[in-house]
Order: structure tokens, then sequence, then C-alpha cells
């Protein structure tokens, strides 16, 4: 069966630099090229040597074959520049199917966290570039009134969907759009998903952290990402409802099941580390009970490699 560090060690795959024992290297991170923006002297990604060989560049983009190690670097006068030789980069690949995840282009952007102005890549390219991604997750619980347990609703995703159909998720989730603060996408998605409204969200919704990790997927993509985590407790009797095609249904679930269906992957990856943190918040894990509780506590709050700011 299973363990929790199983489970993190699936998501946050990504070796870490001099580190032995977390998880099983999946590249060579040395052999990555280093991916940055015009005028900053940090990298804001990494990209396999596979996608740079496949990757359309245009003249924006300088390739330092000599450095070591390799650069791509993006030569752009402005932001407006900046973001349109990404776009026409990310676009000619999508043309010529040469990436698998282009098939998922949503037309919606994230920014790059830590840039020095405002430069966006679209999300289904994020990974190519190996940029941060960044997200809403909120975990809804139910304390019942007599006895006091907790009951964490979960929500089954749809067959319909895309993206890991049939599988268990965070409560309400989602990515955060350039212009979007987090906290206007949480309420947002909130609605959109779960048929809260906007007051309940804006009153009871509680900010209580991030969670990050790094992920390398075998298609090429490389995923750090930065969830900002939310709790909100429901009152008894008090449901949330799918209000849109994503979510099938949502079941009040006891805490040793939702632990059973991480255990199981029954969970969407990424909405596993933040049910474990939850779970790890909450004290159901703990020093006392999880033998690997000091690695899990760290893989789920992990320093990533790129700026999230721009000083």
């Amino acid at each position: 069966m299973k363990t929790f560090l199983n489970i993190v060690n699936e998501r946050d795959n990504f070796p870490y630099s001099g580190v032995e024992g977390c998880g099983e290297p999946v590249l060579d991170n040395d052999g990555l090229w280093r991916f940055y923006l015009p005028d900053d002297p940090r990298p804001h990604g990494y990209i396999k040597s596979s996608v740079v060989e496949a990757m359309p560049w245009t003249p924006d983009f300088h390739l330092n074959h000599q450095s070591t190690p390799k650069r791509v670097r993006l030569v752009a006068a402005n932001a407006t520049a900046a973001n349109e030789a990404i776009s026409c980069v990310l676009q000619t690949a999508r043309e010529r199917n040469l990436f698998k995840c282009l098939d998922g282009w949503r037309d919606e952007e994230y920014r790059i966290l830590g840039a020095r102005s405002e430069i966006k890549v679209e999300r289904a390219g994020a990974g190519i570039l190996g940029i941060i991604t960044n997200g809403v997750h909120m975990t809804l619980y139910t304390r019942l009134k007599e006895s006091g347990d907790m009951r964490i609703w979960v929500p089954t995703r749809s067959m319909t969907t895309k993206a890991y159909p049939g599988m268990l998720d965070s409560s309400v989730a989602g990515g955060v759009p350039i212009g979007v603060e987090p906290f206007a996408c949480l309420v947002k998605e909130a609605a959109e998903e779960a048929s809260l409204s906007e007051d309940l969200t804006r009153r009871s919704a509680k900010s209580v952290g991030v969670v990050s990790e790094f992920c390398a997927k075998d298609d090429g993509q490389l995923e750090p990402s930065i969830k900002y985590v939310y709790d909100m407790e429901l009152e008894e009797g008090l449901e949330p409802r799918p209000g849109d095609t994503e979510v099938q249904e949502f079941r009040l679930m006891t805490v040793d099941e939702v632990k059973q269906s991480v255990l199981d992957g029954l969970y969407k990856p990424m909405s596993a580390m933040v049910i474990v943190d939850f779970l790890i918040r909450h004290g159901v894990l703990n020093v006392g009970n999880e033998k690997d509780y000091v690695e899990i506590v760290a893989r789920t709050h992990r320093l990533l490699p790129f700026p999230t700011s721009p000083n």
C-alpha cells in the first residue's frame, strides 16, 4: 500500500539539487536549459533539451549553446513585445502540433511570477517553458453538531472533463489568470464550481498559506507550482452544489475516507498535495502517527528555484 510520502513523491518529483532520497530523480537538473526574460539576470524557467530542439524559435529568442548551463533569453524592448514573442512561438508550435499539451489551449494566460513587468504565458504552454503556475484551492468542511466530528466536502470531477475525469478534487480550485488577484479568483471559482455566494465566500473563506511543488511530466513539461490555499467551514445543513459541468457531484466524506482515497490514488495529483496539507494543518497527520511527517511538511512547501517577486 502507498504511503503519504509516496503520494507526495509522485507529484513533487523534480530532483532536489544535492539532496538524496527525495523521490526518484526523473531527469538531470544540470542538463536543463534556463529561460530568461529581458533585462533580468534571474532564470524564470527550466526547459528540457528535447523541447528546445523542437520549438520553432523566432529571432526574439537568443539561444546560447556555449554557456553552462545553456540559456534561452527572450529579447524584447518592452512587456508588449515580450508577450507578442511568447504568444507567437507557442501559437506556431500549436499549429504544427509539436506538443500535445497545447491541444488544451485555453486562451487563458498566467502572469509570470517574479517578472519585473507584466509578462504572460498561455496556460497550456507554461509547462513547456518551465514557468511557475499558480492557482487557488479551497477545502470545504463541516463539523457535525452532535459529535463535533469533521467531514470534508469532496467533489468528483465530471467524466466529460478533459483533465483527470472522474477523479476526486479540491472542493474549489482554479488557475489564477493575469490581472486577477487570488482571492477574487477564489470567489469566482467558488460560485462557479460549488454554487457558493460571493458574500459567503468573502465572509467565511480563510487564507491558510500556500502549497508548492515541482512536477516533471512524462510529456516534457516541467511544472513548478504555487497554490494559494483556503479553508471554509460550512454550517451543518449548508451544502455545496455543482455550478458548472466540471463537477459531477459533492460528497460529505469522513476524514478516514479522505485519507484512504488519497492513498488509493483517487485524487487529482495536485489536489492530493492540498488535502495532505489540510490533514497536517488540522492535526490529522502529525508527528505521532506519520513517520515521514517532517519530509511531507517540507515537500508540500517546496522552495522553488525561480523568483516569485520582482525584487
